[in-house]
C-alpha cells in the first residue's frame, strides 16, 4: 500500500509545537460504519467476542438509528437508515447520503466515519475549510463540525463531535464495576480500550485534505489499497 503523502513542512512544524506543549488539538474517540437497515453486521461483531450495548440510538431529524460497542475510552458504532425515524426538511440531503453510504458495496461511497473530540488546544479555526451540521437529536445549540468537504460526497467522513466529551473514561471505569450496568464494557474477547485506528481507501482522491492534518498529528494512519477498510487497535495489541 502507498502511504498518504506527508503533511506540508510548515504545518508539521506548527503541529509539532502544539503537541510538544501538551495535549494534541483533537482526540480520537469513536468510529462508525454505515450499514443497511437493521445492521445485520452486528452478528459478526458478536461472533468476534464483542457485546452490543443495550441502548438503541435513534437520531431524530436525521433518519438513522445506531447500535454501539462500548469501550472504556470510546466506542464503535453501526449506523443505518431507519424508516421509522423522522427526517427534518433541512436534513433531507443528509439522510439520502446515509442511504447511499449504506450501499457502499454497490456504489463506491465510503461507509466509514471517524469522529474526534475537541481538546483545550483545539484552534477556533482549523487550517482547512469545515462546515456544520445540527439535528434534532443533538443538544440544543450544538453542532457537528465536518472536516470532509461537501464537494467530496464519496470520501471518508472526518468530523468533530457535537458533544464536549463523547466518552467519560473515569465514569465508564466506575460503571464497568457494576455487575449489571457494566456488562456492556466486559467483552468476552477481553477488549477494553480503543488505542488506535487506521483507514485504507481505494484511492487518494477519496481521502479529504483533513486526513493529512490528522496524520500529521499522529492520531491515526491513512493508506491506499484495494477497498475501504477500517483497522482498529484495541488495548495496544
Amino acid at each position: 500500500m502507498n502511504s498518504l503523502p506527508r503533511f506540508a513542512v510548515v504545518w508539521l512544524a506548527a503541529i509539532g509545537s502544539v503537541c510538544a506543549a501538551g495535549e494534541p488539538p483533537l482526540k480520537l474517540t469513536h468510529a462508525f460504519i454505515v450499514v443497511k437497515t437493521g445492521a445485520k453486521e452486528r452478528t459478526a461483531l458478536e461472533k468476534a467476542g464483542f457485546r452490543i450495548a443495550p441502548t438503541v440510538n435513534r437520531h431524530d431529524g436525521q433518519g438513522t438509528t445506531s447500535i454501539t460497542v462500548e469501550m472504556l475510552n470510546g466506542f464503535l458504532e453501526l449506523t443505518y437508515p431507519d424508516p421509522t425515524v423522522p427526517v427534518s426538511p433541512a436534513l433531507q440531503a443528509g439522510a439520502e447520503k446515509f442511504r447511499l453510504r449504506s450501499q457502499w458495496r454497490e456504489n463506491g461511497y465510503c461507509p466509514i466515519s471517524i469522529v474526534f473530540d475537541r481538546t483545550p488546544t483545539t484552534p477556533e479555526k482549523l487550517p482547512f475549510p469545515t462546515w456544520k451540521i445540527t439535528a434534532d437529536w443533538m443538544d440544543k445549540g450544538t453542532f457537528i463540525e465536518m472536516m470532509t468537504p461537501k464537494e467530496m460526497p464519496k470520501a471518508l467522513s472526518l468530523s468533530i463531535s457535537s458533544q464536549v466529551h463523547s466518552t467519560y473514561e473515569e465514569e465508564n471505569e466506575a460503571l464497568a464495576r457494576d455487575p449489571v450496568k457494566g456488562a456492556m464494557f466486559l467483552h468476552p474477547n477481553g477488549a477494553r480500550r480503543l488505542t488506535g485506528m487506521s483507514v485504507v481507501a481505494p484511492g487518494k482522491d477519496v481521502l479529504p485534505p483533513a486526513a493529512s492534518y490528522i496524520a500529521g498529528l499522529g492520531l491515526m494512519k491513512f493508506d491506499v489499497g484495494k477497498q475501504w477498510l477500517l483497522e482498529v487497535t484495541l488495548d495496544n495489541a
